[in-house]
């Protein structure tokens, strides 16, 4: 089931603004878009929980991905580039328990003609847990928004 619970102040429902069949069935995420960066944020349901419980390692990496990269559409024209990671290292400081507010907090650290470097700070209900780095890969899009399923069919 679901966590009904609303997001903090200033969070709205992420928007992929493109179909990512992985995010289709995944957990609800909220983003806080500024001058500084991206957050993306999300509640520890039993769901995105190891058997601590505690949020799984997978989940952090996940919520990471989505907010390294949503930083660099702030950057890098918008939605016009496709943005993959090259490299995303995380250090795990302490554990985010059952029931926090979870967020990812992202920002373009420096950027090139095509690669973009990037950071995350985590924190779990406001105490910071982790930090992670990442290089991205930013190329213009090949296509309108589809999916992978549309390019191989």
């Amino acid at each position: 089931m679901p966590d009904r619970r609303l997001p903090p102040e200033g969070f709205t429902a992420t928007d992929f603004t493109v179909n990512i069949p992985f995010v289709d069935h995944f957990f609800p995420t909220y983003e806080r878009v500024h001058g500084g960066g991206v957050d993306i944020g999300a509640w520890v349901t039993p769901a995105c929980c190891n058997a601590g419980p505690m949020a799984h390692g997978g989940f952090l990496l996940t919520l990471g991905d989505f907010a390294t990269t949503r930083a660099t559409f702030e950057v890098a024209d918008g939605h016009k580039n496709f943005t993959v990671h090259m490299s995303f290292t995380m250090n795990f400081y302490a554990p985010a328990s059952l029931g926090s507010w979870l967020e990812a907090r992202a920002r373009v650290t420096r950027r090139g003609r095509s690669v973009i470097f990037a950071s995350c700070d985590y924190f779990a209900d406001g105490e910071l847990i982790g930090r992670a780095d990442a290089i991205l890969k930013s190329s213009p899009r090949r296509r309108s928004a589809g999916t992978l399923a549309d390019d191989l069919c």
